[in-house]
């Protein structure tokens, strides 16, 4: 059994008391706790506290410390349950106190993994070009379930999905790229597969999209292509230049006809 000598309020921070006791001969340092903490078991000098009592202190001062840790890392943005555990066990919070923490927090509404499944998933409608794909990633990340992230998702609508592909689609394609249409149309579905859209939407995309190369810019695009190429390959000659020439200019994406005529041709003569 201690007897509470003296507390006092800590220099730089006055939300939190130092409580002393005297044990022995000599008062000592016992504990620092929260303000709410004193309040809730009534410290005061001259109170006996035995061991039991002094154990349950501790262990609502450590919750309350927790609770703070939790309310501060709050205050940034909104946050799910998996990140404020991963969070408090970073501090070394045992396991017990944070499972204690998210409850009250949950009961507060401070924390809800669904209201923040369905913000993060407008968030991103409104503001970026993710389709569902990635969102879901990203969900799953933070730690949402599997059945939070799909209703969530439900309100990205395919219409919506559709929209937000074809101005991706018209915000990337430039006639000014140096490439052929088809090869700027394949990196353009690349992207989109790996934001997350699908197929079905992406094809669809593009038919609204309505993107289309001159043929002055094909033309000017494949010639770009063809000097490069022709710098690789002029150490050849005869049917093995014009194979390889073909085969490059073919794979990136021009058409064979447009290749033959420009191979026939005498514009890269002199180069």
């Amino acid at each position: 059994m201690a007897v509470i000598t003296r507390i006092s309020a800590q220099q730089k921070n006055d939300e939190r008391f130092n409580v002393f006791i005297q044990k022995g001969p000599k008062e000592e340092f016992a504990f620092s706790v929260d303000a709410d903490v004193l309040i809730k078991f009534q410290l005061q000098k001259g109170m006996e506290i035995d061991e039991g009592e002094w154990e349950e202190i501790l262990e609502e001062d450590a919750y309350r410390k927790a609770f703070n840790k939790a309310l501060h890392y709050l205050s940034y943005r909104m946050r799910t349950v998996h990140e404020i555990e991963v969070y408090l066990q970073k501090k070394e919070v045992p396991d017990s106190t944070i499972k204690r923490v998210i409850h009250k927090l949950s009961e507060y509404d401070f924390v809800n993994d669904k209201t923040f499944a369905d913000a993060l998933v407008k968030s991103r409608m409104n503001t970026s070009f993710k389709g569902p794909g990635a969102i879901r990633q990203e969900l799953k990340k933070k730690g949402i379930s599997d059945n939070q992230t799909e209703e969530a998702l439900d309100q990205y609508s395919f219409q919506e999905q559709l929209e937000a592909s074809v101005k991706y689609i018209q915000k990337q394609f430039s006639s000014r790229a140096k490439r052929s249409e088809k090869e700027q149309k394949q990196r353009i579905a690349q992207q989109l597969q790996q934001k997350g859209f699908m197929w079905e939407v992406i094809e669809q995309a593009f038919q609204e999209a309505k993107i289309n190369q001159s043929p002055e810019d094909e033309k000017e695009a494949l010639l770009v292509h063809a000097r490069k190429a022709h710098q690789k390959y002029k150490k050849y000659s005869g049917y093995e230049y014009e194979s390889r020439m073909k085969r490059f200019l073919y794979s990136k994406g021009f058409d064979s006809a447009v290749i033959s005529e420009l191979l026939s041709g005498d514009e890269l003569n002199g180069l």
